[in-house]
């Protein structure tokens, strides 16, 4: 068992705690805190040599800030930091002491009791007025978001892995999480953009199969820079780069009705 799970910390429940032999970041939730809180430690997501692997990929080919745990820890910090100082709704963080037994990289988090977007996307007993109001606020968030980044010139203002799993619904607010990756200093940021979008829009089309174009059109909506929609829309169709290229080629890869290029290239049309 990983030294991180030989113990449970005084007052602390196991929320997660993925892979095995050691892999896997774990959560700690500590439910009698005040806010409750939740622990992330962070641990290898993988082997030694695919890890090693992984990390090359993301900060030679990817530009991303890599992939180790210590830097997966950083880089959370960074962006929570930031998004928050900048005004964009993320899960919160905390400075305090870790307890006995838990060494870094770990960071203190606010524990967030809501259901996430892709659940509540799919919930058939919320209206579809209701999800379509939501789809269209996370339309209006990412444009905000996404027009300080160009202006700051700031590839970390963007989610890394974009996706509706990875906003929590807290009444009519939308609550980013998971930003334990980033692009790097300099990573062109209409790219980044791009990535984000692709893999939003995606994720929204498939949160509702029978008629994906609803949500893709209320998100159009809600996204209020529409150039900037369409420039990053052209982005992810055309200038993905080599690794784009190589996966709009691969076997039931972009090609498909619900891959990336074919969800933006749907999303453009609505423009």
């Amino acid at each position: 068992m990983s030294p991180a799970l030989t113990k449970l910390p005084a007052g602390a429940e196991i929320l997660q705690a993925g892979g095995r032999g050691g892999t896997g970041n774990v959560l700690y939730y500590f439910p009698r805190e005040q806010p409750p809180l939740v622990l992330k430690v962070y641990r290898p997501r993988r082997s030694r040599v695919r890890e090693g692997l992984k990390h090359f990929s993301e900060r030679v080919l990817e530009g991303k800030r890599g992939a180790t745990a210590a830097i997966r820890c950083a880089t959370e910090k960074l962006n929570l930091v930031l998004w928050e100082r900048e005004g964009f709704e993320v899960i919160p963080h905390f400075a305090r002491p870790l307890p006995a037994g838990i060494a870094m990289p770990a960071l203190w988090l606010g524990y967030c009791e809501a259901p996430l977007l892709s659940e509540a996307l799919t919930d058939a007993r919320r209206p579809m007025e209701a999800k379509l109001a939501l789809v269209e606020a996370l339309g209006g968030s990412l444009s905000r978001r996404h027009r300080r980044a160009m202006e700051l010139k700031e590839p970390l203002l963007v989610h890394e892995h974009g996706q509706i799993k990875h906003f929590f619904v807290v009444g009519d607010r939308l609550v980013a999480f998971d930003l334990e990756h980033g692009f790097k200093p300099g990573y062109p940021v209409i790219k980044a953009v791009a990535r984000e979008l692709a893999g939003i829009a995606t994720s929204l089309a498939r949160a509702n199969q029978g008629a994906p174009d609803a949500f893709l059109r209320a998100f159009v909506a809600g996204y209020l820079n529409k150039s900037l929609l369409r420039q990053a829309a052209q982005e992810a169709i055309h200038g993905a780069g080599l690794l784009g290229w190589i996966r709009r080629w691969q076997p039931r890869g972009d090609s498909s009705p619900l891959g990336k290029t074919r969800i933006m290239e749907r999303l453009e049309a609505m423009l």
